[in-house]
């Protein structure tokens, strides 16, 4: 059972990483095509936003993720990379998750003080696409990897259900 776990997570964590490093790529690059004067674009779609140091975070991530291929191998030290790629998908995941609510306090406050409702913070804001941000995607793709890579390391080191402590 524990091979075919690995392998399972090996494959989750490497599509992850793809992904990260697509995103990446085309966040970086409208974050440095913005940079010329008269090209500018906030976001591509509406769903990549034109972003440099996301884009840099993001594509380390994917990185991270994708020295997880050695789990194919039943490699146990690649646990740390799968486990480092959570760590940090959650952390700029929740970051900009934060980053919506926030937007989403600021414009009811505005309309508590007699502005006028919009819903503009849930699409763009100062996260750029809102709740479409790649981050805040891929960071709920992350969790079923995070359950796998929990429910293997307790094997690993056989760590039991249900530990009732005695004192």
């Amino acid at each position: 059972m524990g091979q075919r776990i690995e392998k399972l997570a090996a494959i989750y964590a490497v599509a992850l990483g793809i992904t990260y490093l697509v995103f990446g790529v085309m966040e970086l690059t409208l974050g440095l095509y913005n940079l010329f004067p008269l090209m500018t674009s906030r976001n591509l779609a509406g769903i990549v936003p034109a972003d440099v140091f996301g884009g840099l975070a993001t594509l380390v991530i994917g990185a991270t993720y994708l020295s997880a291929l050695f789990l194919w191998k039943s490699a146990h030290e690649s646990w740390g990379y799968v486990l480092v790629g959570l760590f940090l998908s959650a952390v700029f995941g929740i970051l900009y998750l934060l980053m919506v609510c926030a937007d989403g306090l600021s414009s009811l406050l505005t309309f508590l003080e007699g502005g006028e409702w919009t819903w503009e913070w849930l699409t763009g804001g100062s996260a750029g696409t809102g709740l479409l941000r790649p981050e805040i995607c891929l960071f709920f793709a992350s969790l079923p990897l995070a359950y796998l890579t929990l429910r293997r390391i307790k094997e690993i080191y056989h760590i039991p259900k249900h530990h009732k402590s005695y004192g």
